[in-house]
């Protein structure tokens, strides 16, 4: 029974197809790499944040919100004006008076960016108790004076007034109860997810009585030191606070409450009225900056000195604070600095014309699973056997990822994160693409290892070819008799080896000093095994030819044994066996008479001047080593002084041109009918050149071998 089931895998092995699932090069680190940066995402910790929070700033540098004249003014203790008014702080009878100056424009709202926490030193009354050397008279006259908060909560009371408070570490100290904004919440308790504190710094009572609500302006920088949100509420002295500009919102559109939606997530956002504010899950909004513009700005100066014009202000919603240098803190945004109280009145335009950005508390939830989706994909989908067609779907991959967040960010205002998808998406690409060219270089490797092995096994046998086509052609006789040596008979041969060696042979002896014995020959196959087989064939023939002589039916039954033997033992009786094709025959000198046999060979030719070539009638018998005991007989032919007999291999008749076609029997009959009767040199070496002709340009493919014997006739004596 197999040791694999049905499915193919190692019986207590993985299933075959979760190894074909991970066998693939790269795929278990790659997703052992995947799985860690889904973790690292879903821990969120703060380089994570750093590196989304920069792609957000990346979005609001390629789509910017245009600033646009809208009715929100700051009123900036500037530079010209400390060099006008003096140095801050002011006494609070001078901004009482600037206070003023705004309230006679009518403006919807408000809101103070300064705390005023402590008594004015330059009050009335606090002149007196810091200089006991003021004369009685003008002590008395200022003892009568209303204080500098009074005068400055008068002014307040003029215009609907927002104060800044900011939260604190400190516990809270005992005081009169300030004005509580009504918070009506929705869904879950959302002060597990705001940022808390145990006290506020306010202003002080006389002049918070004056206030139509009190606004938080803490603002949380991120760990890089840039402000992107600001909390929307925070939680301080037990109560929900709402930030500067959201409370001067209420108060410009005359609300009575805000409201608070929370889910199981975190805060969702704020309402007002019928307009809902979005928030994080912390209760932070983002404002959706534009660089700082001077627009803006009123210099405090222009309004006491008149030359502003505090109608222009009539129904707009006003910020005072300061933006001298050394005396605001200027704060880095996505859009460069900006002075606080700047980036309160760009918050509060971000909510009166609908563009804050969102950041909802399920997006955290979808951005893991675009992180493990894209990188599923990148693992299982992208062709690396093709890599540079792999890095082309890589990209666009990566430009998915940014386009979609691209076009969030331009239609929805949606803060959704395409860096670190694509950073995951990038660093699971390298370890897929790396492992896969290591692996292809390792492939590459190894099939030049083994190229370089066929290089050297196709040199070493070229080298035994060599070495056997060398012993195979030194087997066979090169001296050729003829004129004058012999003057009754002329023998040439010519063989020419494929680059395979094979098995085609050609023999001659003189038996006597008037019997001629030749003999051409094809073993079946090619290679080594061919040339040994035409070696031990050309030794058996040889043998039995200078035994038997003219007997050549005893010549042929016993090579016939031989050989049969011989393939038996080479082919091991299967269809391997190898046999030979054999002409042979040996002439009389004196009378020319050829007797011969034929076992499955082409028939040869004889030739004569001014005649037609015939081919040599043969019954013939099977080529030796095919037909155990087969009785081969003798034939003979009466040739006449002159005449040729030309024998060859199938190598001649079935050598191939480029087209693939055969040079055939029928062109080497034309061909020998118009051979000049020269030599027997001379006929071969016409033949022999037409073949190469013929076939120029094509790869040899089996051995060309021609034998020539031509009887010149008895020699008379003198």
């Amino acid at each position: 029974m197999s040791s694999k089931d049905k499915s193919g895998a190692e019986p207590g092995g993985p299933p075959a197809g979760w190894r074909g699932l991970f066998g693939s090069p790269g795929r278990a680190p790659a997703l052992a790499v995947l799985a860690m940066l889904v973790i690292v995402r879903a821990l969120d910790p703060a380089v994570v944040q750093s590196i989304r929070l920069r792609g957000f700033d990346f979005l609001e540098q390629l789509a910017p919100r245009r600033y646009q004249a809208l009715p929100v003014h700051i009123v900036a203790i500037d530079d010209k004006s400390l060099a006008q008014y003096g140095q801050w702080p002011w006494s609070r009878a001078r901004v009482a008076q600037l206070v003023d100056k705004i309230a006679a424009g009518k403006p919807s709202v408000l809101g103070v960016d300064i705390i005023f926490a402590e008594p004015d030193r330059l009050s009335p009354g606090r002149l007196i108790d810091s200089d006991p050397e003021i004369p009685a008279q003008i002590a008395g006259e200022l003892a009568h004076l209303p204080s500098h908060e009074t005068v400055l909560a008068d002014a307040l009371r003029k215009v609907p007034t927002v104060l800044a408070v900011a939260a604190t570490n400190a516990l809270p100290q005992a005081r009169t109860p300030s004005r509580v904004t009504m918070i009506l919440e929705s869904g879950a308790n959302p002060r597990p997810f705001l940022f808390a504190y145990p006290g506020l710094v306010h202003s002080l009572p006389e002049i918070e009585a004056a206030e139509r609500g009190d606004g938080s302006i803490d603002e949380e920088a991120d760990p890089d030191g840039v402000i992107r949100r600001v909390p929307l509420f925070v939680v301080a002295e037990g109560h929900l606070v709402p930030n500067l500009a959201l409370e001067m919102l209420r108060v410009a559109t005359g609300a009575r409450a805000l409201g608070i939606v929370s889910g199981k997530e975190g805060v969702q956002g704020a309402t007002l009225g019928s307009n809902f504010l979005p928030t994080d899950r912390h209760g932070r909004i983002y404002p959706y900056f534009t660089p700082s513009y001077d627009a803006r700005y009123i210099s405090a100066a222009d309004l006491l000195n008149g030359s502003y014009d505090p109608a222009r202000l009539n129904g707009a919603a006003v910020l005072l604070g300061s933006s001298a240098l050394g005396l605001s803190d200027r704060d880095q945004t996505p859009r460069g600095l900006m002075a606080g109280i700047e980036i309160w009145a760009q918050a509060l335009e971000s909510m009166l014309t609908g563009n804050l950005l969102r950041r909802p508390a399920y997006l955290n939830a979808v951005e893991i699973a675009i992180v493990l989706i894209a990188g599923l994909v990148v693992v299982f989908a992208l062709p690396y056997e093709n890599p540079r067609m792999a890095a082309a779907a890589f990209l666009c991959i990566v430009a998915i990822l940014f386009g979609a967040a691209l076009v969030s960010f331009e239609w929805s205002k949606l803060l959704l994160d395409g860096i670190y998808p694509a950073l995951s998406s990038a660093l699971v690409f390298g370890v897929m693409l790396s492992e896969n060219l290591r692996v292809a270089e390792a492939g590459r490797r190894r099939l030049a290892g083994e190229l370089q092995h066929e290089r050297e096994m196709e040199a070493r046998l070229d080298g035994e070819l060599n070495a056997a086509r060398s012993i195979q052609l030194g087997l066979l006789p090169r001296h050729f008799p003829g004129p004058p040596a012999n003057r009754e008979v002329e023998v040439y041969a010519s063989i020419e080896p494929a680059r395979m060696v094979g098995g085609d042979l050609y023999d001659f002896v003189l038996l006597d000093a008037e019997h001629l014995s030749f003999a051409i020959a094809d073993v079946s196959g090619k290679g080594v095994p061919a040339a040994l087989f035409m070696a031990m064939t050309k030794e058996v023939l040889h043998t039995a030819t200078l035994r038997y002589r003219n007997a050549l039916d005893r010549v042929f039954n016993e090579a016939n044994d031989k050989i049969s033997a011989a393939s038996e033992e080479l082919g091991a009786g299967g269809t391997n066996m190898m046999f030979v094709t054999v002409f042979a025959g040996i002439i009389d000198l004196a009378t020319g008479m050829l007797v011969y046999v034929n076992a499955g060979h082409d028939a040869p030719f004889v030739m004569r001047a001014g005649a037609a070539p015939a081919s040599l009638p043969i019954a013939g018998g099977p080529p030796l080593g095919t037909v155990d005991d087969f009785q081969y007989s003798i034939e003979q032919r009466q040739l006449a002084p002159g005449e040729m007999v030309l024998a060859y291999t199938d190598g001649v008749t079935e050598a191939q041109d480029a087209n693939k076609a055969l040079y055939s029997g029928a062109r080497l009959e034309r061909l020998i009918a118009a051979a000049p009767m020269t030599t027997a040199k001379g006929v071969v070496d016409f033949v022999r050149d037409d073949v190469r002709r013929f076939a120029a340009g094509a790869e040899q493919a089996d051995d060309i071998t021609l034998l020539a014997v031509r009887w010149l006739g008895p020699v008379t004596s003198a």
